[in-house]
């Protein structure tokens, strides 16, 4: 019995550990699809981190949506996920909040971080 507890808690933890490398491991790539100019690839790796609340993912969709990169274009999305970044702290969010003349909250949200890899 103990054995099974055993593997059973080293199993979950081995999950646990994976899934975290992996969510990493997306947020690396989209990064690197955005830098590359890939902007469909880069789409598909960030929304879920966007979703997430990873404030640079949520900036690179907005982006995404606005400019229709990688993307059909959807100002009302962009604004979304533009904000969502910028109530954050993300600086480029806030800058693209206020030129849209949108106002940014003065107290931001935690910031969550990407995993370590």
């Amino acid at each position: 019995m103990v054995y099974v507890c055993r593997g059973l808690i080293i199993a979950l933890l081995m999950s646990f550990l994976g899934g975290c490398a992996i969510r990493g491991l997306g947020y690396a790539e989209g990064i690197a699809s955005f830098q590359r100019q890939d902007y469909r690839q880069a789409f598909i790796r960030l929304k879920p981190e966007a979703k997430r609340g990873q404030p640079d993912a949520q900036y690179a969709v907005g982006y995404m949506y606005y400019y229709g990169q990688g993307v059909v274009e959807n100002r009302e999305k962009a604004k979304y996920w533009i904000i969502e970044a910028a109530s954050h702290g993300q600086p480029d969010a806030i800058r693209a909040a206020k030129l849209m003349g949108i106002p940014v909250p003065p107290h931001p949200k935690p910031v969550p971080m990407p995993p370590r890899m």
